[in-house]
């Protein structure tokens, strides 16, 4: 009987064991799917973003430190960068754009604008813009117009720049020169650079020539006109003596001897650090941006100012804010919503930009911009405060360029510019050449 007692009792712990590890196995695999239904459903809301740009190593360093800002603050979504240099940029937007496979942002330049919107690789933020997630709120119009293309909004201005020249102020009352002031004319620059010519000595001259393509569009807005016609086709302005006139400005200042000689500077126009400017071989740099101000400073080692380009006497505004860089979604993208809450991020937030540092040029949005000023370098409050003055002597920006536009900025540097700086050609030369070969490329987007 006391066996039986025994094993009975030993019958009953070894069930109760076994339920207990049942259980307990049981509640492992319960917990195990709860965790596996939880992972699927985090899953689930994970938005994916891809995000292109170009730039150099300093602005990539800036810019995936404000993605990582980003995904804190919005843990629910992922952010793969890619970047590159400038070289290799476009190239590789092409390829991708090709294979349907183009990120969801994308670093946009104004050039290209026009081009990548025709062929529907972007996508129109005006909708975002409306349900608030991608506020614009505090950005003036000026800073956000060149981003619209017939009243759609495909590209957001990440960066505002402005055409602009660079003096040396302590060379002009070295040489007894006064300093420009907004509304000085053309002939007013003609005479100066002589006269910086001739009180800095030798081997010094007052300015360093740039008729290039990009003051001959501030030229032709001051005269009222564009480069290129509505439809792309063909060039914008019908009398070639614009062209002679803005070209003739330089002409008459190498003649006199008022500016350099482009053995002076020809090697140095792809890279600040050696702009005569810089080396204190010229008093005065035309046709840069603003933002390159920061740079030049810090390759002269020295205060240098930035100054708005001539006035054209009788003429109309030329200047316009640029925008340096844009932001653009692509059309392909599953997630433009979230997309166009990034771009907001990027533009609004002063922690972001903080980052940032207008590496890109001046920040749109007002609050940003005016907190970045306060804490900015002399150089950099230098930058900020030429670009509201550039706002005040400003109109609207003009459509973007056209396909073939690159092609048509190189005709102009090496059979305009050039030659014209090296005596080759006359400006009625010039003008009538580019006239023939500039109509031909323009003519293929009829």
């Amino acid at each position: 009987m006391q066996r039986i007692w025994k094993n009975g009792m030993f019958m009953a712990v070894l069930f109760l064991f076994i339920s207990i590890l049942v259980a307990c196995s049981s509640d492992s695999d319960s917990s195990g799917s709860d965790s596996a239904a939880d992972e699927s459903e985090s899953g689930a809301d994970k938005v994916e973003l891809r995000m292109l740009w170009w730039g150099s190593q300093d602005r990539h360093d800036r810019t995936l430190e404000v993605i990582d800002l980003y995904m804190e603050e919005n843990p629910k979504v992922e952010i793969s960068a890619e970047f590159t240099g400038w070289d290799g940029y476009w190239e590789k937007m092409a390829t991708q754009a090709a294979g349907e496979n183009l990120p969801d942002i994308v670093q946009m330049d104004y050039k290209y604008l026009a081009e990548y919107v025709g062929k529907d690789l972007l996508a129109d933020l005006s909708g975002h813009v409306e349900s608030g997630a991608l506020d614009l709120s505090d950005v003036e119009d000026t800073y956000v117009g060149g981003g619209y293309i017939d009243d759609q909004l495909f590209a957001v201005n990440i960066g505002a720049n402005a055409h602009a020249i660079a003096v040396d102020n302590a060379m002009f009352e070295k040489a007894g020169v006064e300093p420009f002031e907004p509304g000085y004319t053309y002939e007013d620059l003609k005479q100066a650079a002589a006269k910086l010519s001739e009180n800095l000595g030798d081997g010094v001259y007052g300015v360093h020539p740039m008729a290039g393509v990009m003051g001959f569009k501030h030229y032709l807005r001051q005269n009222g006109q564009w480069l290129y016609s509505d439809d792309g086709t063909k060039l914008g302005y019908e009398d070639d003596q614009i062209l002679e006139d803005y070209l003739q400005v330089t002409v008459d200042m190498l003649e006199s001897g008022g500016a350099a000689p482009p053995e002076v500077f020809m090697d140095a126009d792809a890279n600040v650090e050696q702009f005569p400017i810089v080396t204190e071989e010229t008093a005065i740099t035309m046709d840069i941006h603003s933002n390159q101000l920061i740079a030049l400073e810090s390759s002269a080692g020295r205060p240098l100012d930035l100054m708005l380009q001539p006035t054209l006497e009788g003429g109309e505004l030329g200047h316009y804010i640029k925008p340096g860089q844009f932001l653009s979604v692509s059309s392909d993208s599953q997630q433009q919503e979230e997309a166009a809450k990034f771009i907001s991020f990027f533009t609004n937030s002063i922690e972001a930009n903080e980052i940032l540092n207008a590496e890109r040029g001046v920040p749109i949005a007002t609050a940003v911009r005016e907190h970045l000023k306060e804490n900015a370098s002399d150089a950099g409050k230098k930058m900020f405060e030429y670009v509201e003055l550039a706002q005040e002597y400003s109109r609207e920006i003009d459509p973007p360029d056209p396909q073939g536009a690159t092609e048509i900025e190189s005709l102009f540097e090496n059979e305009v510019q050039d030659p014209i700086h090296y005596g080759e050609i006359t400006p009625e030369e010039a003008a009538a050449n580019f006239r023939e070969k500039a109509s031909e490329i323009l003519a293929k987007n009829e």
